[in-house]
């Protein structure tokens, strides 16, 4: 059984996407024309660009859902949680995630994603979010939790109870 569900960005994530890069273009403006040449605007401009492809480079595309794997998958990185391992996948109301603020990743621009912190919990989180709505919460057997977002979170949760009932029929293969 493979299921692919996309992320759907929403506007407010467009708007605040085309505003950090209207703030980027300005600040290499300004440096360009207000500090003419020496290392500081090179290492700036190096910096700059260095962050933004990393951030593009994390940017949530879609989950994919195969036999025995959920995949979450980004511009250049999957993330792989074995069906086996998931002890729980819920939806989450937006005001629950109030509680959580950023601590290494993107707010808003092309998506919210990378590490959190859950004030409300007291425990480090991984987001994977095109929009700052419609969250499903994936706990795993060791308590991590991973939030996306998914506009079918219904049929998405479905999809994952029917993966872990087929594999827990399955026999367990040793490496």
């Amino acid at each position: 059984m493979t299921r692919s569900f996309e992320f759907h960005t929403d506007r407010r994530t467009i708007t605040r996407t085309v505003l950090t890069l209207l703030f980027i273009i300005a600040g290499a403006v300004l440096l360009y024309v207000l500090y003419t040449g020496g290392a500081f605007s090179a290492w700036f401009l190096s910096a700059v660009l260095a962050v933004l492809a990393l951030m593009i480079l994390s940017i949530p595309r879609r989950v994919v859902l195969l036999d025995d794997t959920l995949e979450i998958q980004c511009v250049s990185d999957i993330t792989e949680i074995n069906i086996r391992e998931i002890a729980s996948v819920r939806k989450v109301d937006k005001r629950d995630m109030r509680w959580t603020i950023r601590i290494f990743g993107a707010s808003g621009f092309f998506g919210y994603y990378g590490k959190f912190f859950d004030f409300k919990e007291f425990d480090f989180v991984t987001v994977y979010a095109s929009e700052w709505n419609n969250f499903v919460e994936i706990t795993d057997i060791y308590d991590a939790r991973v939030y996306i977002s998914c506009r079918e979170a219904d049929e998405f949760i479905a999809a994952i109870e029917q993966a872990k009932a087929e594999c827990e029929e399955l026999p367990i293969e040793e490496e």
